[in-house]
């Protein structure tokens, strides 16, 4: 893989692709009428001085283009013949990094998406405003602020006006450690405070504008991924939330202490809502309630952790067998661990890659 390849999303694409959608949104009978004349260039790609402004990309291209670059959506228009966007895109080796200004467009991810991207956006406002609506949370995001949005669930993101943003795209497996809190925290407004968070954005300018004007070896490009990853967990380690409410606060502490006791006893096969709620000291109904707005139901969730962990155990090798590995996890039937295993990973527990 080169990593110094430069994106082509700047450039205009040739493939065909089908005519913008005249079915609307319901929410973009209030969209803006009024289409800025012109749309502030983003940072050039070519090294000279005196490089060119970046292309702009009109409805038909921009399409495919953030496709493309993130995954399946449907991208619809309030004005078609009036759209203009700019996309800096920057690959390192598993990030991506991209610099976004358009106006006014909505986007949505149906359940029908047939692509499974097994990822997170990390979105930053840097000028306008954002809505972005998930698994019945609704959030309107601001320059200072950033949100999570989840690749596995549909979703609705849309701007009334003229808009920049900066676009992490980050596979979940190197968030494994931050999981919890993407969980807990995915569609919400967070808050970009001094340090971390102020040098993450800071990062993310100054890695694009070093891939598209300097040719980067594959250790330098190695070297920004990591820190930047750096940064991103830095970030996540203990985001604020916008204005929480207390409640909202007291939920998260909640459910930050069931996913310690239940990580502390996957060799429990008696994980039951009954247990746990009892163990951390709340009603199995409130258990739910917790898990409500989440992603996945509380028994779903036990699941992913015990297949999660057994699939650690087996890449590190730290086992005699199969059947140790599905105890060790809470399962005492080796065959039906076997199954589900399969099932989520899409091979069986012996064929597990190790870590080497």
């Amino acid at each position: 893989m080169n990593a110094n390849r430069k994106p082509d999303n700047l450039s205009r694409q040739h493939e065909h692709t089908d005519p913008v959608s005249s079915r609307l949104n319901p929410l973009a009978s209030t969209f803006d009428a009024d289409i800025a004349p012109s749309l502030l260039p983003m940072l050039s790609t070519s090294a000279d001085s005196t490089s060119q402004a970046q292309t702009s990309l009109n409805a038909f291209d921009w399409k495919r283009t953030i496709n493309d670059t993130y995954f399946d959506l449907n991208v619809s228009f309030r004005q078609p013949n009036k759209f203009l966007g700019f996309l800096q895109h920057a690959k390192l080796l598993d990030i991506g990094v991209s610099h976004y200004h358009a106006n006014t467009v909505h986007y949505d991810r149906g359940a029908q998406s047939a692509d499974y991207d097994d990822s997170i956006l990390i979105t930053f406002p840097l000028t306008g405003d954002v809505r972005f609506i998930q698994k019945n949370r609704s959030l309107s995001a601001k320059p200072g602020q950033f949100f999570i949005e989840l690749s596995n669930l549909p979703y609705e993101f849309y701007h009334l006006h003229e808009a920049s943003l900066y676009v992490i795209k980050v596979p979940l497996a190197l968030l494994r450690a931050q999981s919890g809190t993407i969980e807990r925290q995915f569609a919400r407004s967070l808050s970009i405070d001094e340090g971390a968070g102020r040098l993450l954005v800071f990062q993310m300018k100054q890695i694009l504008t070093l891939i598209h004007h300097q040719k980067l070896a594959d250790l330098e490009i190695k070297i920004l991924e990591q820190q930047l990853l750096n940064l991103i967990v830095l970030t996540l380690s203990a985001p604020k939330e916008v204005m929480m409410s207390e409640m909202s606060a007291i939920q998260s502490i909640h459910l930050k202490r069931i996913e310690n006791y239940v990580n502390l006893n996957l060799a429990n096969p008696d994980l039951s809502p009954k247990t746990v709620a009892a163990a951390c000291h709340i009603s199995v109904r409130y258990l739910h309630k917790l898990f409500a707005s989440l992603p996945y139901s509380f028994s779903e969730w036990v699941k992913m952790l015990r297949l999660k962990q057994a699939n650690h155990i087996l890449k590190s090798k730290s086992y005699v067998t199969i059947e140790e590995v599905a105890h060790r996890v809470g399962y005492g039937d080796q065959s039906y661990f076997s199954r589900i295993y399969k099932q989520y990973f899409g091979y069986p527990p012996r064929d597990t890659p190790n870590t080497g």
